[in-house]
């Protein structure tokens, strides 16, 4: 997790420090739609996980190293959660998320883009559902699940982007596959690790010359 959140930062540092070669600073916005479930093992999952409709919004800024190829670090406010087989457990999670991203952009019709990355998620809220009750996550009874407050994952991702106005508007879609273990272990949970389907819009304009 250490080394995550340090590769997480160091890039991001590199991306905005923007180095003197580099050809375009770009900065925008995003939002769109989470699809958000988990891989979750115990005693309560045994019916298995559902998928929770969720949503995303944030900034984004990414340096042009070359004519195909950029770094881009975004922030994002990510709602997630899941609910066990017949919803008597629940967990309803917010973060704030920090992907930092290799771009590749072939020059290609449609300006196609495919990215990939490590994500760091700092949970700001967790609400849990279990034995009939909703309660935030540190105030839950005990058995319910509890979360460590932190995430880390890999996403794997895909778009395309289009000339508008003085910017571009990118239409994008990824996989964000959690690494961590989210939970507090318990007799009746083993691990739960996020599993996240996103597609998003996003706009953004040149900076600089």
């Amino acid at each position: 997790m250490k080394r995550l959140t340090l590769l997480a930062f160091a890039a991001a540092l590199l991306i905005t420090a923007a180095p003197a070669q580099a050809q375009q600073l770009r900065f925008g916005v995003r939002g769109g739609l989470n699809f958000a479930s988990a891989d979750a093992e115990g005693d309560l999952f045994i019916e298995g996980t559902g998928s929770e409709t969720a949503y995303h919004f944030g900034v984004l800024g990414a340096v042009d190293i070359s004519s195909w190829f950029a770094l881009q670090t975004e922030v994002w406010y990510s709602r997630k959660g899941f609910a066990e087989g017949d919803g008597g457990v629940a967990l309803k999670l917010t973060y704030i998320e920090i992907p930092v991203l290799a771009v590749i952009a072939p020059n290609l019709p449609l300006s196609p883009r495919f990215f990939s990355g490590p994500v760091l998620g700092l949970e700001s809220s967790c609400e849990v559902t279990f034995e009939g009750e909703t309660e935030k996550c540190e105030d839950a009874r005990p058995g319910a699940p509890r979360t460590k407050g932190a995430d880390s994952g890999i996403i794997f991702g895909a778009g395309i982007g289009f000339d508008f106005g003085p910017g571009s508007l990118l239409a994008d879609i990824w996989y964000n596959y959690g690494l961590t273990d989210i939970s507090e272990q318990s007799d009746e949970i083993d691990s739960v690790k996020t599993r996240t389907w996103s597609i998003s819009a996003g706009y953004v304009v040149p900076l600089g010359s």
